[in-house]
């Protein structure tokens, strides 16, 4: 009897208008969102390609090893066709630097941004998609009800359940029809076009984004169906579960950002800024200190040097210089760049307070947005596309390695900071004889430690895992209560 409710149901919905239109409507989307994603990805894909390039380039001028400062940039990713997520929002690139340790932008970590702010692939399923549920669930029992279909029906050997079964299965049949029709078109469209390559686990990727779609989807649908299940009128349904819908796809994202605020506030950037420039002072008296252990002191005398352009990485190197110079530089390096290692990981660790404040904000908003079905479909598929803030903090965490072993590669090529060869090319003989005056050759940095970045798929369902299990339980409840409800329902 689920079976035959169910076919006849399925084949009635086909016919609509309504599906209709939001098939053909989610199709045209997507056959105009796709390739301008697409062409954007491309475009980042090529800039990226290009810095990749200007590093190898600069690494081959690099005389001396303080010039040693590249820029990791972090490969777009191709599935933020189907979400763009903070992507834009949020940096994707570090420098490395002795003095300064990388961090992922301020500004943006706290941009809990509305789902209307980006336009992709994933905007059809939270819009067009999501709606379309709502309009094929709204009169399914009301409506009957209205026709007087409901009561004939019931009247013969179909127990409540089985009708409420077989509508609910007719329902996610025809939404897996117009799902499946739009996901498939965006990913034919997206494999059609140059410079688009998918890793076997961008398609693992892809397939639970497939699947969350249709959990939400699922979800819209049991929404509607309660109200059909708990007014009499379908019309009252439609208006209830589309108000519904614009409080989970409007209202709630944005009132998790200012409830977040005023919750949990962050500490002002002027307290930051005096713990700073506190550490900088403590900093300069641990130089002195050092200084005066060590038993050096500065020469006094010519230090005339002349510099040069080409170091690599937009950075000069001293062509020519004096013993004075190479004397007193090798006291501010060798005492001085260890401190300014140590003292940048002090700095690092006041700013990461300020920053924990922001990112507490967002966690917080993105857990009051958890009582959105659409916000947690938005956090399934921004982490499976790897373009949330997660994503790209993982990155951050790696230059941040990467950075640690460029230290440990310098230090040891010059003997803990102490060797001229760590800010100039000039040799003793050349200091003592005549200038140099052609250019020095590059450094052999064949063993430089190579920077390595790969998107942790086992940390990628972590976070994904229990936003779907909130919609799959969305789902699960919303069609408990629709259940109840039918089982007292007035068919008369």
């Amino acid at each position: 009897m689920i079976w035959k409710i169910a076919k006849k149901e399925f084949l009635l919905n086909l016919m609509t208008f309504k599906f209709a239109v939001g098939t053909i409507l989610s199709m045209v989307l997507m056959a105009v969102f796709v390739p301008i994603l697409a062409k954007a990805y491309q475009e980042r894909l090529k800039v990226y390609d290009q810095n990749v390039a200007y590093n190898e380039g600069e690494l081959h001028k690099v005389v001396v090893y303080k010039n040693i400062t590249p820029t990791i940039y972090r490969q777009p990713s191709v599935l933020a066709v189907f979400s763009e997520g903070l992507q834009k929002q949020l940096g994707n690139s570090a420098t490395i630097q002795y003095n300064e340790v990388p961090e992922i932008n301020a500004a943006a970590a706290n941009h809990y941004l509305s789902i209307f702010s980006v336009f992709d692939a994933s905007l059809i399923f939270k819009i067009v998609i999501s709606v379309l549920a709502l309009l094929l669930a709204y009169d399914a029992i009301s409506g009957e009800r209205e026709r007087g279909t409901l009561r004939l029906m019931l009247s013969n050997t179909a127990a409540r359940y089985q009708v409420l079964l077989g509508k609910l299965l007719a329902g996610l049949l025809v939404l897996v029809v117009a799902v499946t029709i739009a996901f498939v078109l965006g990913l034919v469209i997206l494999l059609c076009l140059p410079m688009v390559d998918l890793a076997g686990s961008d398609w693992i990727r892809i397939g639970l984004m497939y699947l969350a779609s249709l959990v939400l989807t699922a979800t819209m649908y049991n929404l509607g169906l309660l109200f059909s299940c708990l007014a009499k009128r379908s019309a009252i349904s439609l208006v209830l579960g589309l108000f519904l819908w614009i409080i989970f796809a409007v209202v709630i994202p944005n009132a998790s950002v200012y409830l977040a605020t005023q919750i949990r506030p962050v500490e002002p950037e002027d307290k930051i800024n005096r713990q700073i420039a506190s550490l900088r002072r403590d900093a300069q008296r641990e130089f002195v200190t050092e200084l005066k252990r060590s038993g050096r002191s500065y020469m006094s005398g010519d230090e005339e040097v002349s510099d040069v352009s080409g170091g690599g990485f937009g950075h000069g190197y001293l062509r020519s210089t004096t013993e004075t110079h190479i004397h007193n530089e090798l006291i501010n390096c060798s005492i001085g760049v260890p401190i300014k290692i140590k003292y940048a990981d002090k700095y690092a660790e006041v700013e990461y307070g300020y920053l924990r404040g922001l990112f507490d904000q967002t966690r917080l908003a993105n857990n009051i947005s958890r009582s959105s079905p659409i916000c947690l479909y938005e956090n399934v598929m921004s982490a499976l596309a790897g373009t949330d803030m997660a994503s790209v903090q993982h990155f951050i965490d790696a230059v941040k390695t990467h950075r640690k072993d460029i230290i440990e590669y310098m230090r040891s090529r010059t003997n803990n900071f102490g060797l001229a060869i760590f800010f100039t090319p000039c040799t003793e003989e050349e200091i003592k004889t005549r200038p140099r005056t052609d250019d020095a050759p590059p450094l052999d940095l064949r063993d430089l430690p190579q920077f390595s970045y790969k998107g942790d798929m086992a940390a990628t369902l972590r976070r994904v895992v229990p936003d779907l299990a909130f919609l799959i339980l969305a789902n699960v409840l919303f069609f408990a209560v629709s259940f109840a409800a039918f089982l007292g329902y007035d068919v008369r």
